[in-house]
């Protein structure tokens, strides 16, 4: 395995995973402050030739994927499909993987950790963001989008830092938590009620699991 190195997948074919692409430029910039072999797979190039190649010839520490997903797969640009369970999981054998997409974990993140991965961080049920339609142009500046994509992205940046799984997925945890309580408690509190549940939903979703 290939220490201090990261593959990031960030398709970019509609406006959630433009977000997710976007968002994940801060993950980029701690991984190059670390000195992070960095294997970004943006746009057209996260596609399973490219994902699957890489893999084999790197052998990243770490795999951070944005995207859509289901119960038991992962998908790249324009939804093709990376990563099946029961087809091509064993790509994730002796690596930690942090999945930033809908539903994979529950199956797809368990048979991961049976296959041999180190930990698979991941949501159990969809994840989900609220963005500024006046944004779209501009995901960096919404800061509604950020109430979600800070905390999650955390995940990611503690496991840079060197923080085991278990240690990132408590940060996250405490940092959507944070956010939560500061919503509450603001004097914006009623105008962000409707933030709220979803908040609550993703952080109650999100899960590590480890073999």
């Amino acid at each position: 395995m290939n220490k201090s190195s990261i593959l990031i997948t960030r398709p970019d074919h509609d406006v959630t995973t433009r977000y997710l692409c976007e968002w994940a430029k801060n993950v980029i910039a701690e991984a190059e402050k670390r000195g992070f072999s960095i294997y970004d797979l943006k746009g057209k190039k996260a596609n399973k030739e490219k994902f699957e190649g890489i893999i084999a010839k790197t052998e990243p520490e770490v795999i951070f994927i944005n995207g859509h997903g289901d119960s038991d797969c992962l998908s790249g640009y324009d939804n093709e499909v990376l990563v099946k369970a029961g087809e091509n999981e064993s790509l994730f054998a002796e690596k930690i993987i942090y999945a930033l997409s809908c539903r994979s974990a529950s199956e797809l993140g368990r048979c991961s950790v049976k296959s041999g991965a180190i930990a698979y961080l991941g949501y159990m049920d969809d994840f989900v963001f609220l963005i500024e339609q006046d944004k779209v142009g501009h995901p960096l500046k919404d800061c509604t989008a950020s109430l979600f994509l800070d905390p999650s992205n955390l995940l990611a940046i503690s496991l840079i830092k060197g923080h085991s799984p278990q240690e990132s997925f408590r940060r996250a945890q405490e940092a959507q938590k944070k956010t939560i309580r500061k919503l509450l408690t603001s004097e914006s509190a009623k105008s962000s009620s409707g933030l709220l549940p979803f908040l609550y939903w993703n952080m109650n979703n999100q899960v590590c699991l480890e073999k």
